[in-house]
Order: structure tokens, then sequence, then C-alpha cells
């Protein structure tokens, strides 16, 4: 028994047939392409050239403060120590004690020395960037710590006295009858480390300063925090060049896709004759012309007085919709024959769709009945049966 075809099979046997040649060279390039990631990603990646970080170390160094409170008072306890604060109180804790520390990281580390040298600088400056009018350098501490492990630390402790650093600023300006800039207070602190680092003889340098500012009642400290630094030594290496998911997977995809697709194709040519019969051909242009002028069609019956006029028949549904526009009548589709026709004058004019072209079974010619053989074998069984009843009968009257 035939079956109605499926348009969308159809419609795509008409385009690979149009454009046979643009598809088989699409897939032949996607396989070209994927043949060649596939090759340059898992056969031959080739190498290329880093900077590969073979050894590290880091200097941390930071300073710790904090005053104990020397004189009663109503607020805290005498014997009291504030601890890394911003301001202090000179009346009852004029003394600032600071602690320099520093340590490193390093993966190996020989006869390292560290040294700490920490200066107190009392300078009068002027608006001016640049201008100094006067300057006095006091040394607080110098310490230089011996092999010293990576994550061990090396520190230095020196005290300050608010009042006296006070007192000396004012003899000094006394002295000079003048202070022409603003007065500043701050510690530097130099810090160097010699020793054999990753291996390698390392020198390191880093000068670091705590700043103060000394206001009469009160006197506040500018903490810089860990001032940290990372040295690196690197050097070029080849190593294979590797590639991402994308291109990993999607090469050998793509290399599949081409082949099946070239295969199939060639195939489809061969073996299934992807051109459409003129009936196919036909049949698809009246499904255009149904679905393009749809607004122009109504269905209903017609009476049968209308079929009894002269008819004239259309070559393709578009000539009939044309012809109906311009005699200003409608298409009208018959549900029960699926003919159209437009009626105006004395004449009927109608066309006649394709039958949807009948479909090969599959294993099977166009058009072939798969129950025939059936049918055959059922006729041939009458035969055969009417045969001998004849002969019964000829048997019968002898």
């Amino acid at each position: 028994m035939s079956s109605s075809p499926d348009e969308t099979r159809l419609r795509l046997r008409a385009i690979l047939d149009a454009q046979f040649a643009v598809i088989l060279a699409v897939c032949l390039i996607a396989a070209a392409v994927g043949g060649g990631l596939v090759y340059t990603t898992h056969v031959d990646p080739g190498t290329e050239t880093r900077q590969q970080t073979v050894s590290s170390f880091t200097v941390e160094t930071a300073y710790n403060h904090s005053a104990e409170v020397t004189e009663p008072n109503s607020v805290f306890g005498v014997g009291t120590v504030l601890e890394e604060r911003n301001t202090y109180f000179t009346r009852i804790a004029p003394e600032l004690d600071v602690d320099v520390e520093t340590t490193y990281a390093a993966a190996s580390a020989s006869d390292v020395d560290v040294q700490l040298d920490s200066v107190l600088v009392l300078r009068n400056v002027g608006e001016e960037e640049g201008t100094v009018y006067w300057s006095e350098r006091e040394t607080l501490a110098t310490e230089t710590v011996s092999d010293v492990e990576p994550g061990e630390t090396a520190s230095a402790s020196f005290a300050l006295n608010s009042s006296a650093v006070d007192e000396t600023a004012t003899e000094i300006e006394e002295e000079l009858g003048a202070s022409p800039g603003e007065t500043e207070l701050f510690v530097v602190t130099d810090v160097t480390l010699d020793g054999t680092i990753n291996g390698e003889s390392t020198s390191y340098a880093r000068t670091v300063e705590l700043g103060l500012d000394h206001g009469g009642d009160v006197y506040t400290v500018s903490d810089p925090g860990v001032q940290s630094d990372t040295s690196e030594r690197t050097e070029q290496v080849t190593v294979e060049q590797r590639y991402g998911p994308l291109r990993s997977i999607g090469g050998p995809i793509l290399f599949v896709l081409g082949l099946l697709g070239a295969g199939a194709l060639a195939y489809g040519r061969r073996e299934r004759d992807l051109a459409l019969t003129p009936a196919e051909r036909d049949y698809l242009s009246y499904r255009d012309d149904r679905s393009e002028f749809a607004e122009w069609i109504t269905t209903f019956r017609l009476p049968t007085s209308v079929h009894e006029r002269p008819e004239a028949e259309a070559e393709s549904l578009r000539d009939l919709v044309d012809f109906a526009i311009d005699n200003d009548t409608g298409v009208i589709e018959d549900p029960e024959t699926g003919a159209y026709h437009a009626v105006t004058g004395e004449f009927v004019y109608t066309y006649r769709p394709p039958s949807p072209p009948a479909v090969a079974p599959e294993g099977g010619a166009a058009g072939a009945d798969p129950d025939s053989g059936d049918d055959d074998a059922h006729s041939a069984g009458d035969a055969s049966t009417a045969t001998d009843d004849g002969s019964d009968t000829d048997d019968a009257s002898t």
C-alpha cells in the first residue's frame, strides 16, 4: 500500500540535489580541518618556550610598638601596656617601645645574616618638595642576626621618649633662632639580608619608615604595616603545547562529522537518487502555492448546478488564484474532491492538485503494495480451488 510522502524529506532531497557540490565541499573541508586539529593536538602538538619560576623568596618587615603607663590616672592602671595604637598619651605613657622584625620564606637557605639599622630622623622641611632646613639623625639600634633560618624572625628593639624628642626639637629651633618649615619626626630602618638562598648567593636591601608626630599632650604613630618583597628566579623551558577541551574534543568531532556527511551524501546520490521526479517537483510546487495563497482560498462545498457549467482547467494553483484576483472572485477548495474552483460568468475554472507521490517502502519499489504477494497467493489458491472443483464436477457428470 502506498503511503503519503514526507514533505520535509522531499524538500531536503531537493536542497541536497541542488546544492550537492557545495555541501560536499563543506563536509570535506570540515573533515580536513578536523583532521588537522586532531594531528596537531594529539599526534604532534609541538613545543613552546615559556618563562618558568625555578625559585623564589619573600622578605617581610614590620614594626611592633607599645607604651607602658607609668603615671597614675583614673583610666589606665600603672604598668598597663598600650599596644599597636595610632595615638598615645604623652603624660602617662611618654616612652614608645618599638620592635622591628624581619622574616623570610624560601625553599632552602644557609648562612643567612640579617642586619637591622634603625635611625631616628628629626628635621625641618619647607613647603617646596626637597627643601630641608636642618636635619638631626640619632642611631637607635643596630642588630645583626646570623644563621637565620626560613620562617625565623630577626628583630631589633629600641625606645623613644616623646618628651625628650620634643625637647631636642625645641632646643635646635631656639639655637637656630627660627623654624622656617615644619618639623618632622620618623624612624628609618635599613634591612639587609645576605646568604645562600635556594642554592644561590643572595643579597637583599630594603628601607622602611615609621612615622611619628608629637603634638604636646599626645603623639601619634604612622605604622606602614607589613612591608613585603618577593624575588623570583626564572629560566626559559621548552614544554609540549597543551590545548583546551574545545580543540581536543572538537577536532575529532569535526573530523568524524565531516567524513560522515560526505559519505552520506555520496551514498544518497548513488543509491537513493536525490533528484526529484517530475511528480515530486509538481507536488512541492503545488504545496508552495497553497501556502503562499492560503488567504485567498476558502473551503466549502459548491452546489451541483455549478459543476454543470462548462469547465476550464488551470495549469497551476497560482494561475487559478491570479485569474480569480483579476476577475474579482474567490478561490474555493472542495473538501470532498480537493479540487480548487473559481466561478465567474458562465464558466467554472478548476485546478486539480497532483496526488502526493508514492514513497517506496523500505526495500521495495515506489508504488508497490507490500500485500500484493499475499493477494497473488490468495488468487492462486482460489484458482486452484476452482480448478479442483471443476474437475470434480466434470468427473461427477461423467
